[in-house]
Protein backbone atom coordinates (compact mmCIF):
# COMPACT_ATOMS: atom_id res chain seq x y z
CA UNK A 1 0.00 0.00 0.00
CA UNK A 2 1.34 3.89 -1.01
CA UNK A 3 0.23 6.25 1.13
CA UNK A 4 -0.35 9.88 -0.16
CA UNK A 5 -1.14 13.02 1.63
CA UNK A 6 -2.27 16.15 -0.14
CA UNK A 7 -1.00 19.99 0.41
CA UNK A 8 -1.49 22.88 -0.66
CA UNK A 9 -3.47 26.01 0.42
CA UNK A 10 -6.62 26.17 2.11
CA UNK A 11 -9.50 26.40 -0.99
CA UNK A 12 -7.00 25.15 -3.53
CA UNK A 13 -9.33 21.93 -3.75
CA UNK A 14 -7.93 18.80 -2.24
CA UNK A 15 -10.89 17.86 -0.78
CA UNK A 16 -12.48 18.09 -4.35
CA UNK A 17 -9.80 16.28 -6.19
CA UNK A 18 -9.94 13.49 -3.67
CA UNK A 19 -13.92 12.67 -3.75
CA UNK A 20 -12.98 13.17 -7.86
CA UNK A 21 -10.72 9.76 -7.51
CA UNK A 22 -12.09 7.97 -4.40
CA UNK A 23 -15.62 9.08 -4.96
CA UNK A 24 -16.02 9.48 -1.24
CA UNK A 25 -16.02 12.88 0.96
CA UNK A 26 -13.51 13.31 3.75
CA UNK A 27 -14.81 16.07 5.54
CA UNK A 28 -17.04 14.69 7.78
CA UNK A 29 -17.33 16.82 10.60
CA UNK A 30 -20.17 19.28 11.35
CA UNK A 31 -17.90 22.17 11.07
CA UNK A 32 -15.96 21.12 8.47
CA UNK A 33 -19.33 20.51 6.41
CA UNK A 34 -20.49 24.02 7.75
CA UNK A 35 -17.61 25.79 7.12
CA UNK A 36 -16.48 23.97 3.74
CA UNK A 37 -12.69 23.61 5.21
CA UNK A 38 -10.82 20.63 5.98
CA UNK A 39 -10.15 20.53 10.06
CA UNK A 40 -8.91 17.32 11.06
CA UNK A 41 -7.21 14.66 8.70
CA UNK A 42 -9.42 12.81 6.23
CA UNK A 43 -8.85 8.96 5.00
CA UNK A 44 -9.72 7.12 1.99
CA UNK A 45 -8.68 4.91 -0.38
CA UNK A 46 -8.77 3.87 -4.18
CA UNK A 47 -7.54 0.95 -6.24
CA UNK A 48 -5.81 0.53 -9.40
CA UNK A 49 -4.74 -2.86 -11.14
CA UNK A 50 -5.11 -4.51 -7.80
CA UNK A 51 -3.24 -2.09 -5.69
CA UNK A 52 -4.48 -0.21 -2.88
CA UNK A 53 -4.03 3.69 -2.56
CA UNK A 54 -4.51 5.59 0.68
CA UNK A 55 -5.24 9.06 0.75
CA UNK A 56 -4.38 11.32 4.37
CA UNK A 57 -6.52 14.85 3.25
CA UNK A 58 -4.89 17.53 5.03
CA UNK A 59 -6.18 20.86 6.37
CA UNK A 60 -4.86 23.70 4.21
CA UNK A 61 -5.54 26.49 6.33
CA UNK A 62 -2.48 27.81 8.13
CA UNK A 63 -4.31 27.66 11.93
CA UNK A 64 -4.41 23.73 11.53
CA UNK A 65 -0.85 23.71 10.88
CA UNK A 66 -0.35 20.98 13.46
CA UNK A 67 -2.76 18.32 11.98
CA UNK A 68 -1.39 19.15 8.22
CA UNK A 69 2.21 18.19 9.50
CA UNK A 70 0.51 14.96 11.36
CA UNK A 71 -0.79 13.77 7.82
CA UNK A 72 2.71 15.18 6.05
CA UNK A 73 5.02 12.60 8.68
CA UNK A 74 4.56 8.88 7.18
CA UNK A 75 3.17 9.46 3.56
CA UNK A 76 5.22 8.19 0.46
CA UNK A 77 3.83 10.60 -2.22
CA UNK A 78 2.43 14.09 -1.97
CA UNK A 79 -0.90 15.09 -4.44
CA UNK A 80 0.21 19.00 -4.12
CA UNK A 81 -2.74 20.65 -4.84
CA UNK A 82 -2.13 24.54 -7.17
CA UNK A 83 -5.34 26.51 -7.86
CA UNK A 84 -4.62 27.75 -10.86
CA UNK A 85 -6.42 30.84 -10.68
CA UNK A 86 -4.61 32.01 -7.33
CA UNK A 87 -1.51 30.24 -8.65
CA UNK A 88 1.15 29.77 -5.48
CA UNK A 89 -0.05 30.86 -2.03
CA UNK A 90 0.93 31.13 1.32
CA UNK A 91 0.07 27.67 2.32
CA UNK A 92 1.48 26.60 -0.57
CA UNK A 93 4.71 28.22 0.46
CA UNK A 94 4.07 26.78 4.00
CA UNK A 95 3.27 23.21 3.09
CA UNK A 96 6.19 23.20 0.68
CA UNK A 97 8.89 24.14 2.82
CA UNK A 98 7.62 21.40 5.85
CA UNK A 99 7.49 18.75 2.79
CA UNK A 100 10.78 19.54 1.85
CA UNK A 101 12.00 19.59 5.68
CA UNK A 102 10.58 16.09 6.03
CA UNK A 103 12.40 15.31 2.84
CA UNK A 104 9.53 14.31 1.05
CA UNK A 105 10.43 14.07 -2.64
CA UNK A 106 8.25 12.11 -4.39
CA UNK A 107 5.10 15.07 -5.56
CA UNK A 108 1.65 15.21 -8.42
CA UNK A 109 1.69 19.01 -8.41
CA UNK A 110 -1.93 19.19 -9.74
CA UNK A 111 -3.28 23.05 -10.84
CA UNK A 112 -7.01 22.79 -10.35
CA UNK A 113 -9.98 24.72 -11.35
CA UNK A 114 -8.48 25.00 -15.17
CA UNK A 115 -11.91 25.68 -16.42
CA UNK A 116 -12.19 28.70 -14.96
CA UNK A 117 -8.76 30.13 -16.39
CA UNK A 118 -8.72 31.82 -19.70
CA UNK A 119 -5.45 31.62 -20.49
CA UNK A 120 -2.49 28.88 -20.01
CA UNK A 121 -1.81 27.53 -17.02
CA UNK A 122 1.44 29.59 -15.25
CA UNK A 123 3.74 26.71 -13.83
CA UNK A 124 6.71 29.41 -14.00
CA UNK A 125 6.55 29.16 -10.30
CA UNK A 126 5.99 26.56 -9.44
CA UNK A 127 9.12 25.10 -11.83
CA UNK A 128 11.68 28.02 -9.94
CA UNK A 129 10.75 25.97 -6.50
CA UNK A 130 11.51 22.38 -7.73
CA UNK A 131 14.87 23.65 -9.31
CA UNK A 132 15.81 24.61 -6.07
CA UNK A 133 16.15 20.60 -5.20
CA UNK A 134 17.47 18.60 -7.78
CA UNK A 135 16.45 15.37 -6.15
CA UNK A 136 12.42 15.85 -6.44
CA UNK A 137 11.03 13.60 -8.07
CA UNK A 138 7.94 15.12 -9.86
CA UNK A 139 5.01 15.43 -12.61
CA UNK A 140 2.58 18.22 -13.21
CA UNK A 141 -1.03 17.82 -13.75
CA UNK A 142 -4.25 19.53 -15.00
CA UNK A 143 -7.74 19.11 -13.28
CA UNK A 144 -10.66 20.35 -13.69
CA UNK A 145 -13.70 18.57 -12.11
CA UNK A 146 -15.97 18.79 -15.52
CA UNK A 147 -13.68 17.62 -17.91
CA UNK A 148 -11.08 15.28 -16.23
CA UNK A 149 -11.61 11.85 -16.99
CA UNK A 150 -11.26 9.62 -13.63
CA UNK A 151 -9.98 6.50 -15.35
CA UNK A 152 -6.91 8.72 -16.98
CA UNK A 153 -5.56 10.20 -13.30
CA UNK A 154 -5.87 7.07 -11.84
CA UNK A 155 -4.11 5.34 -14.72
CA UNK A 156 -1.19 8.86 -14.71
CA UNK A 157 -0.97 8.33 -10.68
CA UNK A 158 -0.27 4.33 -10.63
CA UNK A 159 2.38 4.94 -13.33
CA UNK A 160 4.28 7.63 -11.30
CA UNK A 161 3.98 5.61 -8.16
CA UNK A 162 5.36 2.69 -9.77
CA UNK A 163 8.39 4.58 -10.92
CA UNK A 164 8.79 6.18 -7.26
CA UNK A 165 12.29 5.30 -4.51
CA UNK A 166 11.11 5.54 -1.21
CA UNK A 167 13.45 6.44 1.47
CA UNK A 168 14.10 3.55 4.18
CA UNK A 169 12.05 4.51 7.45
CA UNK A 170 11.83 4.07 11.21
CA UNK A 171 9.79 0.63 11.78
CA UNK A 172 7.52 2.66 13.81
CA UNK A 173 3.51 3.78 14.01
CA UNK A 174 3.03 7.60 14.80
CA UNK A 175 -1.40 7.17 16.06
CA UNK A 176 -2.84 9.83 14.47
CA UNK A 177 -6.41 8.64 15.80
CA UNK A 178 -7.43 7.17 18.61
CA UNK A 179 -11.43 6.23 19.75
CA UNK A 180 -14.06 3.52 21.50
CA UNK A 181 -16.16 1.29 19.26
CA UNK A 182 -19.23 -0.02 20.87
CA UNK A 183 -18.59 -3.88 21.38
CA UNK A 184 -14.99 -3.45 20.07
CA UNK A 185 -13.31 -1.30 22.70
CA UNK A 186 -10.07 1.05 22.38
CA UNK A 187 -9.05 1.41 18.63
CA UNK A 188 -5.98 3.36 17.39
CA UNK A 189 -4.87 4.46 13.60
CA UNK A 190 -1.54 5.29 12.03
CA UNK A 191 0.66 4.83 9.04
CA UNK A 192 2.80 1.44 9.98
CA UNK A 193 6.35 1.66 8.29
CA UNK A 194 7.98 -0.42 5.95
CA UNK A 195 9.42 -3.89 8.08
CA UNK A 196 7.16 -2.84 11.13
CA UNK A 197 7.12 -6.50 13.33
CA UNK A 198 3.21 -6.62 14.03
CA UNK A 199 3.93 -9.30 16.38
CA UNK A 200 5.62 -7.25 18.86
CA UNK A 201 4.63 -3.73 19.45
CA UNK A 202 5.78 -1.60 22.38
CA UNK A 203 3.94 1.18 23.92
CA UNK A 204 6.57 3.89 24.21
CA UNK A 205 4.84 5.50 27.23
CA UNK A 206 6.19 2.86 29.51
CA UNK A 207 7.66 0.45 27.10
CA UNK A 208 5.33 -2.26 27.58
CA UNK A 209 4.05 -4.30 25.12
CA UNK A 210 0.81 -3.62 23.45
CA UNK A 211 -1.41 -6.09 23.93
CA UNK A 212 -3.28 -6.95 20.57
CA UNK A 213 -7.00 -7.78 19.77
CA UNK A 214 -6.94 -7.64 16.18
CA UNK A 215 -4.96 -5.06 13.28
CA UNK A 216 -6.86 -4.51 10.12
CA UNK A 217 -5.60 -2.60 6.85
CA UNK A 218 -7.22 -2.77 3.35
CA UNK A 219 -4.18 -4.67 2.16
CA UNK A 220 -3.72 -7.86 4.58
CA UNK A 221 -1.35 -7.66 7.42
CA UNK A 222 1.48 -10.03 7.28
CA UNK A 223 4.77 -10.32 8.68
CA UNK A 224 7.15 -9.71 6.00
CA UNK A 225 5.64 -6.19 5.82
CA UNK A 226 7.39 -5.04 2.75
CA UNK A 227 5.95 -1.46 2.28
CA UNK A 228 3.89 1.00 4.10
CA UNK A 229 0.31 0.72 5.33
CA UNK A 230 -2.03 2.40 7.57
CA UNK A 231 -3.76 -0.16 9.68
CA UNK A 232 -6.30 -0.16 12.55
CA UNK A 233 -5.12 -1.66 15.98
CA UNK A 234 -8.14 -3.21 18.39
CA UNK A 235 -6.62 -3.31 21.69
CA UNK A 236 -7.22 -5.64 24.67
CA UNK A 237 -8.85 -3.96 27.97
CA UNK A 238 -6.00 -5.55 29.80
CA UNK A 239 -3.27 -2.82 28.65
CA UNK A 240 -2.15 -0.90 31.24
CA UNK A 241 -2.20 2.07 29.82
CA UNK A 242 -3.88 3.00 26.06
CA UNK A 243 -2.37 5.10 22.98
CA UNK A 244 -3.42 8.56 22.17
CA UNK A 245 -2.86 10.44 19.07
CA UNK A 246 0.58 12.08 19.27
CA UNK A 247 2.15 8.06 20.80
CA UNK A 248 4.47 6.21 19.36
CA UNK A 249 4.26 2.39 18.70
CA UNK A 250 7.84 1.10 18.18
CA UNK A 251 9.66 -2.54 18.32
CA UNK A 252 12.10 -1.14 20.42
CA UNK A 253 12.29 0.46 23.64
CA UNK A 254 13.14 3.80 23.24
CA UNK A 255 14.24 6.72 26.54
CA UNK A 256 11.91 9.69 26.57
CA UNK A 257 13.60 13.10 27.24
CA UNK A 258 12.97 16.45 27.00
CA UNK A 259 16.98 16.99 25.27
CA UNK A 260 17.25 16.39 21.85
CA UNK A 261 20.33 17.00 19.70
CA UNK A 262 19.19 17.70 15.88
CA UNK A 263 21.06 17.74 12.75
CA UNK A 264 19.56 20.43 9.98
CA UNK A 265 19.41 19.53 6.72
CA UNK A 266 21.01 22.37 5.29
CA UNK A 267 22.97 26.20 7.23
CA UNK A 268 20.60 28.03 9.16
CA UNK A 269 21.35 31.12 11.28
CA UNK A 270 20.45 31.31 14.94
CA UNK A 271 19.02 34.88 14.48
CA UNK A 272 16.05 33.02 12.55
CA UNK A 273 14.92 31.54 15.73
CA UNK A 274 16.03 34.15 17.80
CA UNK A 275 12.51 35.55 19.10
CA UNK A 276 9.10 34.54 18.91
CA UNK A 277 7.54 31.15 19.65
CA UNK A 278 8.60 27.87 17.73
CA UNK A 279 7.84 24.68 18.11
CA UNK A 280 9.20 21.46 16.95
CA UNK A 281 6.91 18.78 14.75
CA UNK A 282 7.54 15.26 14.88
CA UNK A 283 5.19 12.02 13.34
CA UNK A 284 1.86 13.06 15.10
CA UNK A 285 3.18 15.03 17.73
CA UNK A 286 4.79 18.21 18.45
CA UNK A 287 6.07 20.32 21.34
CA UNK A 288 7.05 24.00 22.40
CA UNK A 289 10.47 24.90 21.63
CA UNK A 290 11.97 26.33 25.37
CA UNK A 291 15.79 26.55 24.32
CA UNK A 292 17.70 26.31 21.20
CA UNK A 293 21.21 26.55 20.23
CA UNK A 294 22.79 26.55 17.55
CA UNK A 295 26.06 24.74 16.48
CA UNK A 296 27.97 24.94 12.98
CA UNK A 297 30.79 22.72 12.45
CA UNK A 298 32.47 22.81 8.70
CA UNK A 299 29.24 22.67 6.56
CA UNK A 300 27.06 20.95 8.96
CA UNK A 301 24.62 22.67 11.14
CA UNK A 302 23.47 21.34 14.62
CA UNK A 303 20.97 22.33 17.44
CA UNK A 304 20.55 21.29 20.72
CA UNK A 305 16.99 21.70 21.96
CA UNK A 306 15.14 21.91 25.44
CA UNK A 307 11.81 21.16 24.36
CA UNK A 308 7.81 21.36 27.21
CA UNK A 309 7.92 17.91 27.55
CA UNK A 310 9.61 14.70 27.44
CA UNK A 311 9.27 12.67 24.08
CA UNK A 312 10.32 8.93 22.34
CA UNK A 313 11.89 9.72 19.04
CA UNK A 314 13.30 7.17 16.90
CA UNK A 315 16.88 7.43 15.69
CA UNK A 316 17.15 9.67 12.43
CA UNK A 317 13.30 10.80 12.49
CA UNK A 318 12.48 13.42 10.72
CA UNK A 319 11.69 16.91 12.54
CA UNK A 320 10.46 20.18 11.14
CA UNK A 321 10.90 23.35 13.66
CA UNK A 322 8.80 26.63 12.87
CA UNK A 323 8.99 29.97 14.12
CA UNK A 324 5.26 30.51 14.51
CA UNK A 325 5.64 34.36 14.94
CA UNK A 326 7.72 34.60 11.34
CA UNK A 327 6.67 31.79 9.87
CA UNK A 328 10.18 30.59 9.32
CA UNK A 329 10.70 26.47 8.75
CA UNK A 330 13.81 24.61 9.09
CA UNK A 331 13.55 20.70 8.67
CA UNK A 332 16.31 18.13 10.38
CA UNK A 333 17.24 14.41 11.34
CA UNK A 334 16.64 13.78 15.17
CA UNK A 335 20.05 12.11 15.94
CA UNK A 336 20.31 11.29 19.89
CA UNK A 337 18.94 12.47 23.31
CA UNK A 338 21.34 14.22 25.71
CA UNK A 339 22.00 14.23 28.97
CA UNK A 340 22.08 17.04 31.39
CA UNK A 341 26.10 16.58 31.34
CA UNK A 342 26.35 16.86 27.48
CA UNK A 343 23.59 19.67 27.51
CA UNK A 344 25.62 21.53 29.71
CA UNK A 345 28.85 20.73 28.02
CA UNK A 346 27.19 22.04 24.75
CA UNK A 347 25.66 25.42 26.37
CA UNK A 348 28.79 26.19 28.47
CA UNK A 349 30.97 26.20 25.05
CA UNK A 350 28.61 28.61 23.26
CA UNK A 351 28.45 30.88 26.01
CA UNK A 352 31.85 31.13 26.88
CA UNK A 353 32.16 31.30 22.52
CA UNK A 354 34.83 28.75 22.54
CA UNK A 355 33.53 27.05 19.49
CA UNK A 356 32.90 23.45 18.23
CA UNK A 357 35.41 22.32 15.88
CA UNK A 358 34.02 18.57 15.94
CA UNK A 359 31.00 16.88 17.47
CA UNK A 360 33.62 14.34 19.87
CA UNK A 361 34.62 17.29 21.50
CA UNK A 362 31.08 17.29 23.61
CA UNK A 363 30.30 13.90 23.47
CA UNK A 364 33.59 11.70 23.41
CA UNK A 365 32.52 8.85 21.90
CA UNK A 366 30.04 8.40 19.33
CA UNK A 367 28.92 5.99 16.31
CA UNK A 368 30.35 5.88 13.16
CA UNK A 369 27.10 6.28 11.49
CA UNK A 370 27.23 10.14 12.10
CA UNK A 371 30.49 10.62 10.99
CA UNK A 372 31.66 11.01 7.40
CA UNK A 373 33.76 7.27 5.79
CA UNK A 374 37.12 9.99 6.23
CA UNK A 375 36.77 11.00 9.72
CA UNK A 376 40.48 10.61 11.18
CA UNK A 377 39.80 10.07 14.66
CA UNK A 378 40.93 6.65 17.24
CA UNK A 379 37.72 4.19 16.16
CA UNK A 380 37.10 0.72 18.36
CA UNK A 381 34.22 -1.49 16.95
CA UNK A 382 31.80 0.99 15.81
CA UNK A 383 32.97 3.99 17.91
CA UNK A 384 35.02 7.01 17.35
CA UNK A 385 36.91 7.95 20.60
CA UNK A 386 38.10 11.75 21.86
CA UNK A 387 41.37 11.82 21.92
CA UNK A 388 42.31 13.41 24.94
CA UNK A 389 39.66 11.29 26.85
CA UNK A 390 41.56 8.15 25.49
CA UNK A 391 44.33 8.77 26.92
CA UNK A 392 43.18 10.19 29.92
CA UNK A 393 41.62 6.83 30.08
CA UNK A 394 44.66 4.83 29.73
CA UNK A 395 46.53 6.95 32.38
CA UNK A 396 43.84 5.88 34.80
CA UNK A 397 44.28 2.39 33.75
CA UNK A 398 48.27 2.41 33.91
CA UNK A 399 48.40 4.06 37.34
CA UNK A 400 45.25 3.74 39.70
CA UNK A 401 41.36 2.99 39.15
CA UNK A 402 40.43 2.81 42.64
CA UNK A 403 37.82 5.72 41.98
CA UNK A 404 36.71 3.57 39.40
CA UNK A 405 35.95 0.80 41.32
CA UNK A 406 34.37 2.98 44.29
CA UNK A 407 31.31 3.73 41.87
CA UNK A 408 31.38 0.68 39.65
CA UNK A 409 33.09 0.54 36.05
CA UNK A 410 29.72 1.02 34.45
CA UNK A 411 29.16 4.01 36.47
CA UNK A 412 32.17 5.66 36.32
CA UNK A 413 32.29 5.62 32.75
CA UNK A 414 29.10 6.71 31.75
CA UNK A 415 28.74 9.69 34.62
CA UNK A 416 32.37 10.91 34.08
CA UNK A 417 32.99 10.32 29.94
CA UNK A 418 29.24 9.25 28.77
CA UNK A 419 31.39 6.04 27.47
CA UNK A 420 29.59 2.83 27.01
CA UNK A 421 31.27 -0.34 29.29
CA UNK A 422 31.60 -2.16 26.11
CA UNK A 423 34.18 0.10 24.75
CA UNK A 424 35.99 0.20 27.95
CA UNK A 425 36.08 -3.80 27.65
CA UNK A 426 37.25 -3.56 24.35
CA UNK A 427 40.44 -0.98 25.53
CA UNK A 428 41.28 -3.45 28.07
CA UNK A 429 42.02 -6.00 25.72
CA UNK A 430 45.32 -4.40 25.27
CA UNK A 431 46.29 -4.92 29.03
CA UNK A 432 46.85 -8.64 29.94
CA UNK A 433 46.67 -8.01 33.93
CA UNK A 434 43.44 -6.17 33.74
CA UNK A 435 39.79 -7.51 33.72
CA UNK A 436 36.50 -7.10 34.62
CA UNK A 437 34.57 -8.52 37.15
CA UNK A 438 31.42 -7.74 39.38
CA UNK A 439 31.58 -3.88 37.60
CA UNK A 440 34.89 -3.78 38.74
CA UNK A 441 38.52 -3.52 37.57
CA UNK A 442 41.05 -6.08 38.87
CA UNK A 443 44.73 -6.79 38.22
CA UNK A 444 45.01 -10.30 37.52
CA UNK A 445 48.01 -11.27 39.53
CA UNK A 446 49.73 -12.97 42.86
CA UNK A 447 47.90 -10.84 45.01
CA UNK A 448 44.48 -12.59 43.02
CA UNK A 449 45.47 -16.21 44.42
CA UNK A 450 45.54 -14.41 48.32
CA UNK A 451 42.25 -12.63 47.05
CA UNK A 452 40.36 -16.03 46.24
CA UNK A 453 42.23 -17.81 49.53
CA UNK A 454 40.92 -15.04 51.68
CA UNK A 455 37.29 -15.06 49.69
CA UNK A 456 36.73 -19.11 50.12
CA UNK A 457 38.05 -18.90 54.38
CA UNK A 458 35.28 -15.74 54.75
CA UNK A 459 32.64 -18.27 53.06
CA UNK A 460 33.60 -21.25 54.87
CA UNK A 461 32.98 -19.61 58.18
CA UNK A 462 29.75 -17.74 57.24
CA UNK A 463 28.38 -20.97 56.50
CA UNK A 464 26.42 -21.97 53.73
CA UNK A 465 22.77 -21.12 55.97
CA UNK A 466 21.58 -17.50 55.26
CA UNK A 467 21.62 -17.57 59.49
CA UNK A 468 25.28 -16.66 59.10
CA UNK A 469 28.05 -16.80 61.66
CA UNK A 470 29.38 -13.79 63.07
CA UNK A 471 33.19 -13.35 62.01
CA UNK A 472 35.80 -11.17 63.22
CA UNK A 473 37.09 -9.32 60.42
CA UNK A 474 39.85 -7.77 61.94
CA UNK A 475 41.48 -11.52 62.01
CA UNK A 476 41.76 -11.11 58.31
CA UNK A 477 44.18 -8.82 55.99
CA UNK A 478 42.67 -4.98 55.82
CA UNK A 479 43.99 -4.84 52.22
CA UNK A 480 41.88 -8.04 50.82
CA UNK A 481 39.21 -7.40 52.98
CA UNK A 482 38.86 -4.10 51.34
CA UNK A 483 39.04 -5.32 47.94
CA UNK A 484 36.34 -8.42 48.40
CA UNK A 485 34.18 -5.13 49.44
CA UNK A 486 34.72 -3.00 46.51
CA UNK A 487 34.37 -6.12 44.22
CA UNK A 488 30.60 -6.94 45.86
CA UNK A 489 32.13 -10.59 46.43
CA UNK A 490 30.96 -9.63 50.16
CA UNK A 491 28.31 -7.58 51.81
CA UNK A 492 28.16 -5.36 55.14
CA UNK A 493 24.74 -6.09 56.37
CA UNK A 494 25.19 -4.58 59.76
CA UNK A 495 28.20 -3.98 62.24
CA UNK A 496 27.66 -7.89 63.25
CA UNK A 497 27.09 -9.38 60.27
CA UNK A 498 28.59 -10.11 57.01
CA UNK A 499 27.23 -12.08 54.04
CA UNK A 500 29.06 -13.17 50.74
CA UNK A 501 27.45 -12.66 47.00
CA UNK A 502 26.09 -16.36 47.47
CA UNK A 503 24.17 -15.06 50.52
CA UNK A 504 22.70 -12.14 48.42
CA UNK A 505 22.32 -14.16 45.62
CA UNK A 506 20.37 -16.59 48.01
CA UNK A 507 18.04 -13.10 49.48
CA UNK A 508 17.00 -12.59 45.73
CA UNK A 509 15.73 -15.66 44.47
CA UNK A 510 13.61 -15.50 48.14
CA UNK A 511 11.91 -11.77 47.63
CA UNK A 512 11.29 -13.01 43.60
CA UNK A 513 9.14 -15.49 45.16
CA UNK A 514 6.88 -13.55 47.86
CA UNK A 515 4.10 -11.08 46.32
CA UNK A 516 4.52 -7.72 44.79
CA UNK A 517 4.12 -5.96 47.68
CA UNK A 518 5.37 -7.87 50.55
CA UNK A 519 5.95 -7.52 54.51
CA UNK A 520 8.47 -8.63 56.75
CA UNK A 521 6.07 -11.43 57.87
CA UNK A 522 6.01 -12.85 54.22
CA UNK A 523 9.80 -12.59 54.07
CA UNK A 524 10.51 -14.39 57.56
CA UNK A 525 7.85 -16.88 56.00
CA UNK A 526 9.56 -17.80 53.03
CA UNK A 527 13.19 -17.59 54.16
CA UNK A 528 12.46 -19.20 57.77
CA UNK A 529 14.64 -16.76 59.49
CA UNK A 530 14.20 -14.93 62.50
CA UNK A 531 13.60 -11.14 63.19
CA UNK A 532 17.37 -10.60 63.95
CA UNK A 533 18.32 -11.67 60.26
CA UNK A 534 15.06 -10.20 58.38
CA UNK A 535 15.10 -6.89 59.05
CA UNK A 536 18.69 -6.39 58.59
CA UNK A 537 18.98 -8.36 55.45
CA UNK A 538 15.74 -6.43 53.74
CA UNK A 539 17.57 -2.93 54.49
CA UNK A 540 20.56 -4.24 52.29
CA UNK A 541 18.21 -4.98 49.75
CA UNK A 542 16.76 -1.44 50.38
CA UNK A 543 20.26 -0.13 50.20
CA UNK A 544 21.46 -2.27 47.03
CA UNK A 545 18.08 -0.97 45.52
CA UNK A 546 16.73 -4.48 44.92
CA UNK A 547 13.14 -3.60 47.17
CA UNK A 548 11.72 -0.55 47.49
CA UNK A 549 9.90 -0.04 50.60
CA UNK A 550 6.68 2.11 50.27
CA UNK A 551 4.83 2.44 53.38
CA UNK A 552 6.20 3.06 56.96
CA UNK A 553 4.96 -0.67 58.07
CA UNK A 554 7.36 -2.14 55.84
CA UNK A 555 5.60 -2.88 52.69
CA UNK A 556 8.12 -3.44 50.45
CA UNK A 557 8.12 -4.45 46.48
CA UNK A 558 11.27 -5.62 44.13
CA UNK A 559 12.77 -1.88 42.37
Amino acid sequence: MTVIATAGHVDHGKSTFVNFLTKQETDRLPEEKKRGLTINLGYTYFTHENKTYSIVDVPGHKDYFKNTISGFSNADVIFFIIDSRENWSEQSEQHFQALIALKKRNFLFIFTKTDLLKDDVDKKILLSKIETFQDINYEILEFNKIESNNEDFLKVIHQFIESCKFDKKNPSIWVDRAFTIDGTGKVVTGTASKYFDYKNIIFNLHNEKLQIKEIQSRDAVNQENNETKRIAISLKKTNDSFPKKGDLLTNKEIVFTDMLFIKLNSEYNDYLFSKGTSRIFFGTDNANIEKINFIKIEQNTYINLTISKAVPLPEFENVVIQNIDKNQIVGGEFLFFLSDIQNQKINKKIKNSEGVHNLLEIFNSLNVKYFKENTKFSRINDEYINESILNEIYEILENDFSDINKAGVERYFNDTYQIKVEIIKEILKNYEDIEISNNQLLKINNDQDILISEYKKIYKLLGDGLDVNSIDVKSFDRKYLKELFLINKIYRVNSKLIISDKHLEKLISIVKKLPKNFSVTDFKEESNLSRKYSIPYLELLDKLKITTKIDKSGIRKLS
